[in-house]
């Protein structure tokens, strides 16, 4: 998702853009170090219109991608689709300004994200999509609304039935 910004159209830039598993999943890895990468099952597909503002960068779009969580109540994997619109500005910044990942260092006005300006005035969006994947995230990850998860007392999942426990009557002493 590489865009030069020699000869920018006035009227700006607007495509369809796909971002493979692997390389969406590298570019993950490279930049969330300390997270779980989640299996990506379909290329991260989407929409996006951007527009430049002064230095930065108007960006606008959508994105669809499904992946395999692990539900948070019984811990069984299941297929979502995460998906999601995004409307932003982000500082295109030259690369003395960004550290290694991409990421302003700091001396930036606002706190717009900051896409690096490379050597051949191009700038890859690959990183920035890769960020609003992370934002869409679901908080909690279900693999039906009514999930009944686990028995807390002997670990059965309680979505294939009662479990045995639950049955057994407390002995007296």
């Amino acid at each position: 998702m590489v865009f030069s910004l020699e000869a920018w159209p006035e009227a700006g830039h607007e495509c369809d853009f796909a971002l493979s598993p692997p390389h969406l999943t590298d570019i993950l890895n490279e930049r969330e170090s300390q997270v779980e990468i989640p299996k990506i099952l379909t290329s991260m597909r989407g929409h996006v219109k951007l527009g430049l503002v002064g230095r930065g960068l108007k960006i606008k779009g959508f994105f669809a991608v499904k992946v395999e969580l692990l539900c948070d109540r019984c811990l069984t994997p299941f297929v979502s689709r995460i998906n999601d619109e995004f409307d932003d500005r982000v500082n295109l910044t030259e690369p003395s300004q960004t550290d290694d990942r991409g990421q302003g260092n700091g001396h930036n006005q606002d706190d717009d994200a900051a896409v690096p300006i490379r050597a051949d005035n191009s700038f890859d969006l690959a990183p920035l999509m890769a960020e609003f994947f992370w934002l869409a995230w679901p908080y909690k990850s279900l693999c039906r609304p009514d999930c009944a998860g686990l028995c807390p007392k002997c670990g059965a999942n309680l979505n294939d039935g009662p479990c045995f426990c639950q049955n057994e009557q407390p002995t007296k002493h």
